[in-house]
Order: C-alpha cells, then sequence, then structure tokens
C-alpha cells in the first residue's frame, strides 16, 4: 500500500500538466489557418511499465515501475518523425527523468528508431546521478484517427549509474 501512495503524486502532476496543455489559450498570432494552436498540436502522452535490468534495482524498488513521457513532435518527413521530450522511468526512491530528442521511422504500421539525450536521477543507493541517455525503441501503430494511439517498447541506457537505471520501457502513446 505504501508504494501505491508514492505513486499518486506522479500520477497527480501529470494528469495536471496534461489538463494544462489542453486548456492553454495562446496568443492569437499563434495560430494557424485552421484556428488550432501551434503549440496544442503534435504532442504525445506516454504511459506503461519500466522493467529495470539491474536485480539490485529490482531488489530495491520491485520488479516493476512506471514508464511515462511526454512528447511533441517538432519534424515530421514523410517516413520519419523527430520527437523531443521529457520522461520518468522508474519507481519511488529509483528513478531516472530523461530530456531526449528521438526519430522515430514509420513503415506501415511498424515504428522503429532511437534517441539520445541527459537523463537525472536517482541511483538504488539514494545518490544523484546525471549522464548521458540513449534509448533505442520498436512499436506498433494501432489506430489512424485523429487522436492515433500506438506502443512500443524502448530500451534505456543512462551513463553513469552503472546500469541501476537501464531497463525496459513498455508504454502506450496517445497521441493529440
Amino acid at each position: 500500500m505504501k508504494r501505491i501512495a508514492a505513486l499518486w503524486p506522479l500520477l497527480t502532476a501529470l494528469a495536471l500538466m496534461g489538463t494544462g496543455l489542453l486548456s492553454a489559450t495562446p496568443a492569437k498570432a499563434q495560430f494557424n489557418d485552421n484556428g488550432t494552436s501551434e503549440l496544442s498540436r503534435n504532442w504525445s502522452l506516454r504511459l506503461g511499465l519500466w522493467i529495470p535490468q539491474s536485480q539490485t534495482t529490482r531488489n530495491a524498488m520491485g520488479t516493476v515501475g512506471i514508464s511515462g513521457a511526454l512528447q511533441r513532435q517538432v519534424y515530421t518527413a514523410t517516413n520519419y518523425s523527430l520527437l523531443l521530450g521529457i520522461g520518468y522511468n522508474g519507481y519511488n526512491r529509483v528513478y531516472s527523468v530523461p530530456v531526449m530528442m528521438d526519430m522515430v521511422l514509420h513503415h506501415h504500421n511498424l515504428l522503429y528508431g532511437g534517441g539520445v539525450g541527459y537523463s537525472f536521477g536517482k541511483r538504488d543507493n539514494g545518490r544523484g546521478t546525471n549522464g548521458v541517455a540513449i534509448d533505442l525503441m520498436v512499436g506498433y501503430q494501432l489506430t489512424h484517427t485523429t487522436n492515433p494511439l500506438d506502443v512500443d517498447l524502448r530500451y534505456f541506457f543512462v551513463s553513469g549509474s552503472s546500469n541501476e537505471l537501464d531497463g525496459y520501457g513498455i508504454t502506450l502513446g496517445y497521441h493529440f
């Protein structure tokens, strides 16, 4: 029960951030021709599970943690997209907060790619850490509606943490 109580602040923050993004009223100059704000388009919210690679980390925090990200598509081409975002992988006292630039290639419904960035976090011994973060991903586009859904599997590598913050994220993404 104690672990669930530690999860509520994160979920509340994500809900408030999402509500703020969707309800913001931008200045008139930021609107495009169809009346929607440039800043309110091309966002995705990802939420799912994080499985640490290190047995030491699993012993400290449990087998499964939370993986989440808020990303914005900053460039789109015919078969790939560039995304900039911030994420969270971990649970309770062991976590990583990566700020990433990802390139996602699209081939029919298959998605694959990777990214690089910088991560801030806390190791299982309680010390803070930061370093370069790399992720590799493969995913599948589930729907092609106005707000599409996709699912992906990502492997995160965080330097400077002796593999304590490395692991797999399985997330469902909602694009708005």
